[in-house]
């Protein structure tokens, strides 16, 4: 997943090179993504929570949108990871999740509910087990956000479910189902 991502950002530079010459506007904003991206990769491997606070601090959906895959890779492998991502580190993620989720452009409502799938399959256990001791137990704050987070946007998934697009249809049905269990 890692060097497909590689490759991803290399075909980002080879565009950005293509399109330059007629259209220095759209050149520019592509120069500008294509630097971030590389800061973000640079980082991505060496500490996570620079590349975390980089991704949140340059606030660029478009950047946002290509790092989700290196990220929902990661919470996957959980601790099998070379650096895992932390509870924590999610938690920090979820306003551009949530920002996603109720986005018009159905790519983006898409990846965040692979996220928020990915997050619950990640932390089942100790979500699962918050929701039927109904938050008495809780030793994290950080668990205690996220799963306040999931639970209060069931609504949005719940319309989704009826969405026209197949894909995000498909992904709300299953995140509908792993909330249920809540």
């Amino acid at each position: 997943n890692e060097y497909k991502s590689y490759l991803s950002v290399m075909d980002l530079h080879d565009a950005c090179l293509r399109i330059s010459l007629p259209h220095p506007e759209v050149s520019s904003r592509l120069s500008r993504r294509l630097t971030q991206l590389r800061a973000a990769r640079t980082l991505w491997h060496k500490d996570m929570n620079q590349f975390m606070d980089h991704i949140l601090r340059v606030n660029d959906d478009a950047v946002s949108y290509d790092v989700f895959p290196w990220i929902i890779g990661r919470v996957r492998k959980g601790e099998k990871s070379s650096q895992p991502v932390s509870m924590g580190a999610c938690q920090e993620f979820m306003p551009i999740v949530l920002r996603f989720l109720h986005d018009e452009k159905e790519e983006y409502v898409h990846i965040s509910l692979v996220m928020v799938e990915s997050l619950l399959q990640r932390f089942w256990d100790q979500l699962y087990k918050m929701s039927k001791d109904h938050l008495n137990s809780c030793q994290s704050a950080n668990l205690e956000s996220l799963y306040m987070i999931l639970v209060t946007n069931v609504e949005r998934v719940k319309a989704l479910c009826g969405s026209s697009c197949k894909e995000v249809a498909d992904e709300a049905n299953i995140v509908m189902k792993l909330l249920e269990q809540l």
